[in-house]
């Protein structure tokens, strides 16, 4: 939407920002809740500081440094995800990062922030060097997590469970179960119930993601989601297991 707002019209950055500006707007309008939005490029956040109530970071950007230090900026929760790769520690270094404070060069000023106490942890799973699709939201993955978190000491240790992606293998219909098995994790072990936080599941009005060239209202044009139905049905279920 930011390159091409209009899909009749060649590219307009300007009605781009204009046109999610409004989105934002309106959905705290109608709604009285905040968006969360992927942080894809730290220079563009500017033009969103004051709608947004949630910031990840990528598995392609966490490594990146413009990204910790723009997080060590921000005033609301950032969660950085493992990078594709699956290297628990260069997701912790983002994160010790973005805790600490720095001075450096944003949009050409010089900047001073004062480390973001709330920068987190997100599992997304990762991929093998064959190509396959590797999870790390079971027992052992959080427990290994716990362990360095504890190493690190620091501030506002969280977990969150992306349970698409890698995690799902690309397969969305998959999110509910692992939501359940997480949750089952929970009610045992009291370290894992205290650090993970929440989930991050992939939804959408209609289940699956529609092809190149095909022009389905409701289906996403990226990765496969959950849909409408499906998603309020697990709302449920989460509730009744906690």
């Amino acid at each position: 939407m930011l390159h091409q707002p209009d899909p009749n019209i060649e590219p307009d950055l300007y009605k781009g920002i204009v046109a999610i500006r409004k989105i934002h707007l309106r959905a705290i309008k109608e709604t009285g809740f905040t968006c969360a939005d992927e942080m894809l490029y730290p220079e563009n956040h500017r033009y969103l500081n004051v709608l947004l109530g949630y910031v990840a970071v990528g598995a392609r950007s966490v490594e990146n440094q413009q990204h910790r230090l723009t997080a060590s900026g921000l005033n609301i929760p950032v969660g950085m995800k493992n990078p594709t790769s699956g290297k628990l520690s260069i997701m912790m270094n983002s994160i010790e990062a973005a805790q600490c404070k720095h001075t450096f060069l944003y949009r050409g000023w010089e900047v001073n922030t004062k480390g973001n106490p709330f920068t987190h942890a997100i599992l997304r799973g990762y991929e093998n060097k064959h190509g396959q699709y590797m999870s790390n939201y079971h027992y052992d993955d959080l427990q290994t997590l716990i362990e360095m978190y504890s190493k690190r000491g620091l501030n506002n240790p969280a977990i969150i469970i992306d349970t698409n992606h890698s995690n799902s293998g690309k397969c969305s219909l998959e999110q509910p179960r692992i939501v359940k098995e997480v949750l089952n994790n929970c009610k045992y072990n009291r370290d894992i119930c205290k650090f993970v936080k929440g989930f991050m599941v992939e939804s959408y009005i209609k289940d699956g993601a529609q092809k190149i060239g095909e022009h389905i209202y409701g289906k996403s044009i990226t990765d496969s989601c959950l849909g409408w139905d499906k998603t309020e049905q697990l709302i449920y279920e989460m509730a009744e297991l906690l």
